[in-house]
């Protein structure tokens, strides 16, 4: 049989596409997937005092086909988050797969220490996603992954769908590992993470922790983390209560009780910032807040255009004090989680910027306040 030129080498090629096929699939190394273990998050503290090690490990993973719910969680002790892996081995039957992982907590003890070597290597492992949320765990990471929640639902999944509803829609910045690498790295804004705690058979984020490059060095109540979010461009939040002055709204109505608290939902906020002056240095933040409002605890008369811009002015007030107020707490800490620092170096190009100077400079800033606030949905036409 005559065979071309063109068909002897499609037989000749044949052989080889089969020759590498079967080098490449040999090197692979095999997962059988009933022997893995699904690692949803990690947990990292201090190792104990009369140990030799530096850090404890813990995770929660599920086996393949269980759902998420049944989650174990598993601890060992190791000097390195790669080398506790070996002793996490000698643990559990299953192999550890960590491309699944959405949460790594870090206790408080070993945040305030520092926390750059612990997670500068999730973007060494080609693993691991910068999806991963961060997170400051109060007392211990541990205690964390352990704790049950009122819904049953798996520890690592809950904990994740808590912080991407209040990413969304609350007060919380992103703490992906993205973000906090970001921020780390740049000279001119700090990372900020969510606070997490266990209150029974409740987990909650209480608060945001400041931090200073790595380490954690104070926190953010939930009024002063609206404030920062607010602050750092068009967000949208489920909702806000607003205290305001009953003494300066005697003229529409009269007080029943010492405080007037107005509470809006669907809130959009958007802010610009810009350098006014760059020696002293001096920002113009200008924020604008619209709102539906939800409730207010006290009788008025919402019918009269007057009382509804009495009251939008009153809410203006008390923002721009809180903003003002949580902008003195961040400069006596020197940290810049905003970044003010990096609009300032964009806008003057300064050389040799650095961290430490803009510490510096950050502490002297001044800051101006353009606060609009605008009620909508209530009722009448204005």
């Amino acid at each position: 049989m005559h065979i071309n030129n063109r068909e002897k080498k499609r037989v000749y090629f044949v052989p080889y596409i089969l020759l590498i096929f079967l080098v490449v699939t040999g090197c692979a190394e095999a997962k059988i997937i009933d022997k893995l273990g699904i690692l949803v998050a990690v947990g990292y503290d201090l190792a104990d005092e009369d140990s030799n090690d530096r850090i404890r490990t813990t995770v929660l993973s599920y086996k393949p086909g269980a759902t998420s719910t049944n989650t174990v969680p598993t601890s060992a002790s190791n000097n390195t988050s790669k080398g506790v892996r070996e002793k996490l081995s000698l643990r559990t039957s299953a192999k550890l797969v960590i491309g699944q992982m959405r949460v790594a907590a870090y206790g408080e003890p070993l945040a305030r220490g520092g926390i750059i070597t612990l997670t500068d290597t999730f973007q060494r492992d080609s693993e691991i996603g910068t999806s991963v949320y961060l997170v400051v765990a109060k007392d211990s990471a541990e205690q964390l992954l352990n704790a049950k929640n009122r819904q049953r639902a798996g520890t690592g999944d809950y904990l994740y769908d808590l912080l991407k509803k209040n990413i969304e829609s609350g007060i919380v910045p992103s703490p992906t590992l993205h973000h906090f690498l970001n921020a780390y790295y740049r000279s001119g804004k700090d990372p900020i993470l969510p606070y997490l705690e266990v209150q029974g058979d409740e987990i909650l984020i209480s608060k945001l922790a400041l931090m200073k490059d790595d380490r954690m060095i104070g926190s953010l109540n939930l009024t002063e983390s609206f404030s920062v979010k607010a602050m750092m461009g068009s967000n949208h939040f489920l909702t806000h209560e607003i205290e305001l002055n009953t003494e300066r709204l005697r003229k529409y109505y009269e007080p029943t009780f010492d405080k007037l608290y107005v509470t809006l939902s669907h809130v959009m906020t958007k802010t610009r910032i810009k350098v006014i002056d760059k020696n002293t240095p001096e920002f113009q933040v200008q924020i604008r807040l619209k709102g539906e409002m939800e409730e207010v605890s006290d009788l008025i008369n919402l019918e009269e255009a007057e009382v509804i811009h009495a009251l939008e002015r009153e809410a203006e007030k008390t923002l721009k004090s809180e903003f003002e107020d949580v902008m003195r707490k961040l400069q006596k800490k020197q940290v810049d989680p905003v970044g003010f620092g990096s609009h300032y170096r964009s806008s003057v190009r300064v050389q040799d910027f650095t961290a430490e100077k803009w510490r510096e400079m950050f502490k002297e800033a001044r800051f101006v306040f353009d606060v609009k606030v605008t009620f909508v949905n209530v009722g009448i036409t204005s």
